[in-house]
This record gives structure tokens, sequence and C-alpha cells, in this order.
């Protein structure tokens, strides 16, 4: 058995390296492939044949971009290829050259290719990619001599001043230098531009993710108190019963309340280690929640199909220790207000920090409220909102939520005032003492913008 497995094992990681290697070969291929069509973009300034090409900045970005393959093999199988790829045009392009002639031709662009490779390894030049000087000097030795090798083969000195082509040679070198360091710098700025726009994206999603599970954490927290409430109820009623056939049935109502309670406690410690665990970041200023609510928003808005502008201020910029929970409020308040808009519409989020007092306000052009309404909008269960597809309505829970955490968790105050059919406004108001903290304003670092 153990055999067998060893056998499977073994057959395995053979596939595996033949897959890698077979990866390899056929990257190989495609740039020294396409190397050699860049070679016909080219001048050719004296020699019939010397030609000073594009294909020597493509084949160094190659170089450059993959570091771990061997750079003089690829010089020297683009050589050959360049040498069997422009002999072939020229024979079949031209009838009075035979064989050998096109030969004598071409033999000397693998004068360039290999001296080319063994100087890219020598002078390290890929060790240099993030010192520019050194990097354009190395790789400009590299292009130039290669092709004064290419010109000595070629014996350019018949066909005009050598002191000329060697200048020319020498220039040709450090432009396509400039070039290939241009492409390279300008390819990596903008691929650690997208790595860096995708961490700050994810970044914000698992902030307001967190949001979400911190105020729910809260919530859990307040259910447990309150069945912890209905246990120690159930169990004075049970002493004062005397009917046998109802303290059955309390006694089974208390102990299935005290499962429930028991399942609430194992949730409540799995979220609460895990909210624990040291986090890289302990506060965030206020800007930055306003741009995460802003950019959920926009993404929200174009999955309804709705074109809604969103604006966002500040008076001051700080940090919040608490920014979970604040995050949780507006990001209910915003949901609501985008589900106010039909198609097209404007919110309004600002922050003011004023007399030790933080307000945020938020503020849609959608539907509004009507008056009678605004005092049951923050009861548990009600809602004007509904699936279009199943015709159930929603919860309500969201008002609620924000309610309890603005009073109950901040010791703050909501108010809410609508006109139907022109706007709505909500205006949270929180003491600076429940949610500042963090660095001193002038010293913090932004994180998401």
């Amino acid at each position: 058995m153990k055999k067998d497995n060893n056998k499977t094992e073994l057959r395995s990681d053979t596939l595996d390296v033949i897959k890698a290697n077979r990866r390899k070969i056929e990257n190989i291929f495609a740039m020294c492939i396409l190397t050699v069509f860049m070679g016909q973009i080219y001048i050719s300034p004296y020699t019939y044949g010397f030609r000073l090409s594009l294909a020597v900045v493509v084949l160094s970005l190659f170089l450059l971009y993959f570091k771990d393959y061997n750079e003089l093999l690829i010089c020297t199988l683009v050589g050959f290829l360049m040498f069997a790829f422009r002999g072939m045009i020229t024979y079949l392009s031209s009838g009075n050259l035979t064989l050998s002639d096109v030969a004598m031709i071409y033999i000397p662009v693998i004068a360039f290719y290999i001296p080319f490779g063994l100087l890219f390894r020598l002078l390290e030049v890929r060790a240099m990619s993030n010192r520019p000087l050194n990097f354009m000097l190395s790789l400009w030795v590299c292009d130039s001599f290669s092709n004064l090798i290419e010109a000595c083969f070629r014996k350019v000195w018949t066909s005009g001043p050598f002191d000329k082509i060697v200048m020319a040679i020498i220039i040709m070198g450090g432009l396509r230098t400039i070039v290939t360091y241009m492409v390279y710098w300008l390819s990596n700025y903008y691929v650690s531009r997208f790595k860096i726009d995708q961490k700050e994206k994810y970044y914000k999603e698992l902030v307001l993710f967190t949001s979400r599970l911190k105020t729910e954490l809260f919530f859990l927290k307040k259910s447990r108190s309150e069945i912890e409430s209905t246990v120690s109820f159930l169990h004075e009623y049970y002493q004062k019963v005397n009917d046998p056939d109802l303290k059955g049935p309390l006694l089974k109502i208390a102990k299935d309340i005290h499962e429930v309670k028991k399942d609430y406690l194992r949730v409540i410690a799995g979220m609460e280690s895990a909210f624990t665990m040291k986090s890289p970041i302990n506060y965030m200023s206020n800007r930055d929640i306003l741009f995460i609510i802003k950019d959920n928003m926009v993404k929200i808005a174009q999955k309804q199909h709705k074109k809604i502008i969103v604006t966002v201020d500040y008076n001051t910029l700080f940090t919040l220790k608490e920014y979970y929970p604040i995050i949780s409020i507006l990001n209910n308040l915003t949901i609501n207000s985008i589900d106010a808009i039909h198609n097209y519409g404007h919110v309004y989020i600002d922050c003011l920090y004023t007399d030790d007092l933080i307000r945020f306000r938020v503020k849609d052009n959608g539907v509004g409220i009507r008056e009678d309404k605004l005092d049951a909008i923050f009861g548990a269960g009600y809602s004007t909102k509904y699936d279009k597809v199943t015709g159930e309505m929603s919860s309500g829970i969201g008002l609620t939520h924000v309610e309890q955490i603005v009073k109950k968790h901040f010791e703050g105050h909501i108010s809410v005032r609508s006109e139907l059919g022109n706007f709505t406004e909500f205006i949270v108001e929180i003491p600076y003492v429940k949610v500042g903290g963090g660095l001193s304003n002038d010293t913090f670092n932004l994180r998401c913008r």
C-alpha cells in the first residue's frame, strides 16, 4: 500500500514538474517570437543587414519582467530565430541571393544577441531596476557594446567613417535604453497603483463588513440580557405556581431558553475573541469614514441602476476610535436615502465638530416621509419597503438599530425632519468623548485616501 502511495505521489510530482516546465517553455517561445517580429521595425544606417531595431527594447523588458528565466538562453534563442527569420524573408524576396549569401548577411545577428545576454547577466541589470542611473548605464553598455561587436563582424568601416558609425550606435543605444526604462517604470507604476486600489477596495469592504458584524454583536448582547431577564422571570413564576400542569411546560420553556442563551453566549464569545485580536488600525479619520460610505453608496446605486450624486463635507479633520458603529449608522441611513430616490437624486452627507459634539447629517431629495409617520419610523417593524419580486415587506429594523446605537451605545441623539416629495434629513449628534481618539490631528496617518 505504501509503495502504491509513493508511486502515486511521485507520478503527481512528475506531472506538476512537466506542467511547470511546459508553461515555461511556452512563455520563452512566445517571448522569442514577439521579439523577432519587433525586430522588423528598424533603421539600417550603413551596411545592408545591420539594423537598429525595437527588438532590443522588447527583449530587455521581457528579461526584466521574467526574472526567473535564464537571460543567456533567451538571448541565444532570439539570436538564432532572428537569423532564421530575417534570412528566410530575404531569401524568398530576393531572387539573386543564394542561401550562403543570406547566411553571411545575417550570421552577425547572433553575434549581437549572445554578448547582450552575457553582459545582461554579468552586469546584473535585473538587480539594478530600483537604481535608475545604474540601471540605465548598465543597459546602455549591454546595447552599445553588443552592437559594436556585430558592427565589427560586418566590417562596417568599409561602408562609412567608423567613428560616425560608433557614435550612431552609442546614441541609438542610449535612446533605446531611455525608452526601455520609461516603459518599465510606467508599467510598474500602473501595476503598483492597481494593487493599491485593489487593497483599498478590499479594506473598505472589510470595514463595512466588520461594522455590520459589530452592530449585530451589540444587539446580540442586548438580546442576551433580555433572555437572562426572561429566564429569571420564568424561574420566579415557576416557584409561585403550584399547578403541576403548568410547572412542566414552564420548566421546559425555561430549559429551552437557557439552551438558546448558551448558543448566544458561544456566538458572542467567538465574535468578541475575533474583534479583540490585534487590529492593524485602531482609529480612522472622519474623512475616511465619509469616503468609505460614499464609495459604498455609489456601488449600491449603480447596482440598482440609479444615478445618484453623493456629496460629502466636513468642517475639520479628526480621528475616531469607535468608527465601526459610526459606519454602521451612516450606512443604514444612506441606504435608506438610496431607496427613497427613484431614478435620479442627490444625497448630502456632512460631519461637523463643534463644542465637543460631533454631528453627522444625511440628507436626500427623495420621496420624503409623511409628517404623521415621523414618530413611527424608529419603531421596530415599521417599514415602507418591500421586495418587488416576492412582495414581502422589509423587516424594518434598520432605523431601530440606528436609534439604539446612537442613544444606548453613544448616549447621543438622533432626529429627523422631512417634507413629502421634497427631502428627508437625519441628524445624529454624539459626544466627542464617546467616539474620539487616536492620534492628534496633525500627526495621524490616513489609510484610505
